[in-house]
């Protein structure tokens, strides 16, 4: 279940647009704004998939999440059934371009890399050959999994509180929704590990958080739900020099910027945060306020 859970329905990578925003944040960093139309392109691709489950799990009478539990999942599996033929799609058109392509790799550390949950994507897509990635995760049967489907790559098993490479080791650090899980005190050390790693900027998608001034705690047995505050986030990241940033709230920028009301997650943000403006300009998804 930890190879499959987290990879279908609204969570499969090739359509889950904050595993989309990130790739694009990598190949910003490849290609440079050449790329923005395609990226364009692929966003309106995905929320037309996303429709497409949203409408056909509500016609088979399925409740959408991510479950653990395999009659759940296997439910959900049958609403993919309906993207099953077009899901690849961009993943494909993405590696026809970076196939072509000749630079030096981008080294990069994920965070909670899970069973390669976005690296399989980041393999279809192309992006494989022009990484120096790591994957490091805290459950070594995640990171087996990881081994057993990208033998090519390297994972290990690791803490993210505290990691051995020397500062500013990795280009980049990727790390997508493991914050909220963490107590305050873990989550501001991982943080601060991933600012120490970075060479040049984070790339960050958070579940839950909110537009408020401070961190909602919630324990949960052996982890946390927390809802993050957007603004003492955005702080931390200015004291540690990443004061570049395309701050993307997933929802209020799908309705805005391309007319799609129906966000899974109404909580959702993603962060890049550079200490110098590479990927930031090249990235075309920004979110526009409304003239006054």
């Amino acid at each position: 279940m930890l190879d499959a859970y987290l990879v279908s329905g609204y969570q499969n990578p090739r359509i889950n647009v904050q595993s989309i925003l990130v790739r694009h944040a990598l190949i910003a960093r490849l290609l440079g704004a050449e790329a923005g139309g395609l990226m364009e392109d692929e966003i309106r691709f995905a929320v037309q998939l996303n429709e497409v489950l949203r409408t056909r799990a509500a016609d088979l009478g399925v409740k959408m999440g991510t479950y653990r539990n395999p009659v759940k999942h296997a439910a959900v599996r049958r609403v993919d059934a309906g993207i099953a033929d077009r899901e690849g799609e961009f993943t494909a058109r993405w590696r026809e371009r970076l196939d072509r392509l000749e630079t030096d790799p981008v080294s990069l550390i994920e965070f909670a890399c899970g069973s390669a949950n976005d690296y399989r994507t980041f393999a279809e897509a192309g992006l494989g050959p022009h990484l120096d990635y790591l994957g490091v995760d805290l459950s070594e049967k995640n990171i087996a999994n990881a081994r057993r489907r990208h033998p090519e790559a390297r994972f290990e098993v690791g803490d993210i509180l505290r990691l051995p490479p020397d500062d500013g080791a990795f280009d980049y650090v990727v790390a997508s929704d493991i914050f909220e899980h963490l107590s305050p005190e873990a989550m501001e050390r991982a943080l601060d590990e991933a600012m120490r790693l970075a060479r040049e900027g984070l790339i960050l998608t958070f579940f839950n958080m909110a537009d408020a001034p401070d961190h909602e705690v919630r324990r949960r047995r052996a982890y946390h739900w927390n809802t993050l505050s957007r603004p003492r986030i955005e702080d931390r990241l200015d004291g540690g020099g990443f004061g570049t940033r395309l701050v993307i709230p997933v929802a209020r920028w799908l309705q805005r910027v391309h007319g799609y009301p129906h966000s899974y997650n109404r909580r959702a943000w993603t962060i890049v945060a550079e200490r110098e403006p590479r990927i930031v300009p090249a990235v075309p998804h920004h979110l526009e306020e409304p003239s006054a």
